[in-house]
C-alpha cells in the first residue's frame, strides 16, 4: 500500500512538472480584443478564450471609448483571470484599437478577436500548431461559419496574393507573427471604411508568403441587423475603400495586373454571358447543359 501510494505520488508529480515545462516553453499568443458598444456580447468572447485547449496566451481587452459597461465586464474577468487585461483609450477606431493592444502585449504571435466573435476550444491549439511544425508559415486561419441574426455556413479559399489582391478571403481572426506585424507596420489607421485587416495582409504578406487554412470551422461571426461590416459595405463606402487600397498598393496592382482595361473586358464579357445564360428558359437551360455548351 505504501509503495503503491509513492509510486502513484511520483508520477503525479511528473506530469505535474511535464505540465509546466510545455506551458513554459509554449510561445505566449497574444488576443487583441478591440471593445466598442459590445457589453452585451463580450462575456461570450471571452469565456470562449478561457475554454482554449491551449492555456499559454494573454488578451488585451482596448475598451475604445466605448459608451456602455464593457469596462465593468472586462475588469470583473480580469480580476478572476491574470491573463486577462484592461485597457482604456479615447474612441479612436478599430485599427487604433488593435494597434494599441499590440503594443501593451508581448506574445511571439498576434491573433485579433472582436468582443462579439468566437473562437472554438481548439482554435489557438491547431494555429500554434502549424506555426511549430511549418516554421515558414506567415499566417494560419481556418473556415468560419456566421452566426446571430444571420446563420449562414460560406466558405473561404486563399488562392494566392494575386487573388488577394482583387478580394479578401483571409477573415480578421487570423494568427499571425508579431515580428511580421512590426515589419508591415500595423494596420493603417487612416483606411476610411474598414478592411483594414484586408489592407494589412497586403503588406503583412507577399508572392512567397506561406498560407495555412484549416478545413474546420473553428470560428463564428456575429452578424447584427446593425454593425460596422453592415456600413462598410454599402456600395458608395466600398468604393471609397477600395479607391483608398489601390492607390496606396498601386505599384502592386500594376505589377499583376498590367493589362488592366483587358481584364475589366473579359470580365464584361463574362458578365455578359452570365445575363444571357440566366435569362434562357429552363428547357433550354438543360438543352445546352446535355450538350456541354454552356
Amino acid at each position: 500500500m505504501v509503495l503503491s501510494f509513492i509510486i502513484k505520488h511520483l508520477i503525479s508529480n511528473i506530469c505535474i512538472d511535464m505540465e509546466i515545462t510545455k506551458t513554459q516553453s509554449a510561445p505566449l499568443v497574444s488576443v487583441i480584443m478591440p471593445a466598442y458598444k459590445q457589453a452585451q456580447y463580450i462575456g461570450d468572447a471571452l469565456d470562449s478564450l478561457l475554454n482554449q485547449t491551449y492555456t499559454n496566451w494573454e488578451v488585451a481587452v482596448v475598451d475604445d471609448g466605448s459608451p456602455d459597461n464593457v469596462e465593468s465586464i472586462a475588469k470583473e474577468y480580469a480580476a478572476k483571470d491574470s491573463r486577462i487585461k484592461f485597457h482604456h483609450t479615447e474612441n479612436g477606431g478599430v485599427a487604433h484599437a488593435r494597434n494599441y493592444g499590440v503594443s501593451v502585449t508581448s506574445g511571439s504571435f498576434i491573433l485579433p478577436l472582436d468582443a462579439d466573435d468566437l473562437f472554438s476550444p481548439d482554435y489557438i491549439e491547431k494555429c500554434i500548431g502549424i506555426f511549430m511544425s511549418h516554421p515558414k508559415t506567415s499566417l494560419v486561419y481556418c473556415q468560419w461559419e456566421f452566426f446571430g441574426t444571420k446563420k449562414k455556413l460560406t466558405k473561404l479559399k486563399y488562392l494566392g496574393y494575386r487573388d488577394l489582391l482583387i478580394e479578401n478571403t483571409i477573415f480578421c481572426s487570423a494568427m499571425f507573427k508579431r515580428e511580421d506585424f512590426i515589419k508591415a507596420g500595423g494596420y493603417d489607421e487612416k483606411i476610411p471604411y474598414g478592411y483594414e485587416d484586408w489592407e494589412l495582409w497586403l503588406r503583412l504578406l507577399n508572392e512567397n508568403s506561406i498560407v495555412y487554412q484549416l478545413e474546420e470551422r473553428l470560428f463564428k461571426y456575429r452578424i447584427k441587423d446593425i454593425s460596422r461590416s453592415e456600413d462598410a459595405n454599402k456600395a458608395k463606402n466600398r468604393l471609397i475603400t477600395n479607391n483608398y487600397i489601390y492607390n496606396k498598393h498601386k505599384d502592386k496592382y500594376n505589377r499583376y495586373f498590367p493589362d488592366i482595361i483587358s481584364e475589366l473586358q473579359q470580365l464584361h464579357r463574362l458578365s455578359l454571358w452570365k445575363e444571357k445564360v440566366q435569362n434562357r428558359p429552363v428547357y433550354k437551360r438543360l438543352w445546352h447543359a446535355i450538350k456541354g455548351d454552356l
